[in-house]
């Protein structure tokens, strides 16, 4: 179970670009070979193209795989070295929380207005909703990470 936790964004990403490749290829052959298009297949490869970057920032978030300014932070003593680290993650954690919170008011209002996709005839908010989740993914993998730092004292 912890594995499944410790993973879940990965195996998220890796079955949703699954998809997203097989309903990319489908619209090719579709197009070039039957030379009849399929209206819904571009439209849900971006949707899924939508889940798989947040989901995908929060995998890069686990990693600690995102860019950074590390000239700057090698540069400090040990000690300010890890105060820097802790800092971007509060930061990191700041920004999370107000996507979050935005990421639900998109959603919710998504909900009141009945909105659906021009081709799919699905609700938005089911595109939306990966604002939100990814948010909260990056919220949860941040938090994280402080913790370890802050136990390991510098070793994340």
């Amino acid at each position: 179970m912890k594995q499944l936790f410790d993973n879940l964004e990965d195996y998220l990403c890796v079955c949703l670009l699954t998809v997203m490749s097989l309903v990319v290829l489908l619209q090719v052959l579709s197009r070039f070979v039957l030379n009849m298009p399929l209206r819904w297949t571009e439209e849900f490869a971006v949707f899924l193209l939508a889940w798989v970057s947040f989901l995908g920032a929060s995998v890069g978030m686990k990693r600690w795989a995102h860019i950074g300014v590390e000239a700057f932070v090698l540069l400090l003593p040990q000690k300010l070295q890890h105060l820097a680290k802790l800092l971007s993650l509060v930061f990191c954690g700041i920004f999370f929380v107000i996507m979050l919170y935005f990421g639900i008011e998109i959603v919710l209002k998504q909900l009141a207005t009945g909105q659906v996709s021009a081709a799919m005839r699905i609700p938005m908010y089911y595109a939306y909703l990966s604002v939100p989740v990814g948010a909260a993914f990056m919220l949860l993998r941040t938090t994280q990470l402080f913790i370890t730092l802050t136990r390991k004292g510098g070793q994340a």
